[in-house]
Formats: C-alpha cells, sequence, structure tokens
C-alpha cells in the first residue's frame, strides 16, 4: 500500500468528523457569546432574590395600580415603549399569555413613553393590545434600573425578583419564568 499524497482527499469517514466538530465548534461559540451578552444586559437590572420595589402608577384606562396589591401572585412586569421595534414583536406573545393567565397570576405592562395619553390609547387601540397598559413614570424606571427596551421582571408570590431579561422573549419563555415564579 502507498502512503497518500497531498492531494488525496481524506477518507469519508474522517472529513465527516471534521465537519461534525466545526458544527459543535460553532454551535458553541454562539452559545458562548449568547450567555456572555446576555449577562452583560443584565448586569445592571435589580438583582435575583431582591424584594421588588413596590410603586403605584395609573393604568391607562385612569385605575390606580400597584405592585403591593397582587402580593400572593406571581407576576410578570414588562416594561416596553412604543418606538421600540423589538417591543413591538412581543405584542402577540404578551396577548397570548394573558388570555391565558388564570387569576392565579398577573401581567403588568409598562409603558415608558406615556406623556401623550391620548396617542397612547389610539397606539393601543391600532396594536390590538388585550392586557392592560400602565403609564410608567420617570421613577419608576429609575428604581427598576429599565436601560433598555423591553425589559421584563418576573416576581414571586412574596414579592422578590426570581428572573429578569432584557431583550426578546418568546411565548414559552415568559410562560416558563413566570411558572418557575410560583
Amino acid at each position: 500500500m502507498t502512503p497518500p499524497d497531498e492531494h488525496t482527499p481524506p477518507p469519508p469517514k474522517a472529513a465527516r468528523g471534521r465537519q461534525l466538530l466545526g458544527w459543535v465548534l460553532r454551535i458553541a461559540l454562539f452559545a458562548g457569546a449568547f450567555l456572555a451578552i446576555s449577562s452583560w444586559q443584565q448586569s445592571s437590572l435589580l438583582p435575583k432574590g431582591e424584594p421588588a420595589p413596590d410603586f403605584a402608577v395609573t393604568e391607562l384606562n385612569g385605575n390606580p395600580v400597584s405592585l403591593s396589591q397582587f402580593r400572593g401572585k406571581p407576576v410578570l412586569l414588562h416594561f416596553w415603549a412604543t418606538w421600540c421595534g423589538v417591543c413591538r414583536q412581543e405584542f402577540d406573545a404578551l396577548n397570548s399569555l394573558y388570555s391565558d393567565l388564570e387569576d392565579s397570576a398577573v401581567l403588568l405592562s409598562v409603558v415608558a413613553d406615556s406623556e401623550d395619553v391620548a396617542s397612547l390609547k389610539q397606539f393601543v387601540d391600532t396594536q390590538g393590545l388585550q392586557y392592560p397598559v400602565l403609564l410608567a413614570s420617570r421613577k419608576l424606571l429609575s428604581e427598576y434600573k429599565v436601560g433598555a427596551f423591553p425589559t421584563t421582571y418576573f416576581i414571586n408570590p412574596a414579592g422578590e425578583i426570581v428572573s429578569r431579561t432584557v431583550g426578546m422573549s418568546t411565548r414559552w419563555s415568559m410562560r416558563a419564568r413566570l411558572a418557575c415564579s410560583k
């Protein structure tokens, strides 16, 4: 048997192994980058295990709402803005989640740019939002360290932060994190 020269292709089994290794390395690199970016985005948010600051704001329809009135229930506290494209992508997921919620859990949706209530009402109607929209104050955004949209906190029935995210969330991830908040 003669040794292979430099121009001989590798045997098929070795080529498949190198190709598989290449894919594994790409996936590991992507997962590592995703975890690093997620960790960096969450580094400025309120820490897990800490009590969620109570607040009192107004709902778009004028009703007063406070976080403490939902003590004893898990809460998904979602901060967003009308100009945020990623936030708009989550509207269907939030509508779906809200329609499936039982009385045992709460979705609080807080809009950051709430200066013009009439325009905001029109926006909510046009977008087909089915869940209550709360009007944020600068103080509330500051207390929750919201610096990017969307920002979501998951709060357990005892009022402690159990999870938080910045950026796009899927229906599945919102449901799972809310379920883990119980």
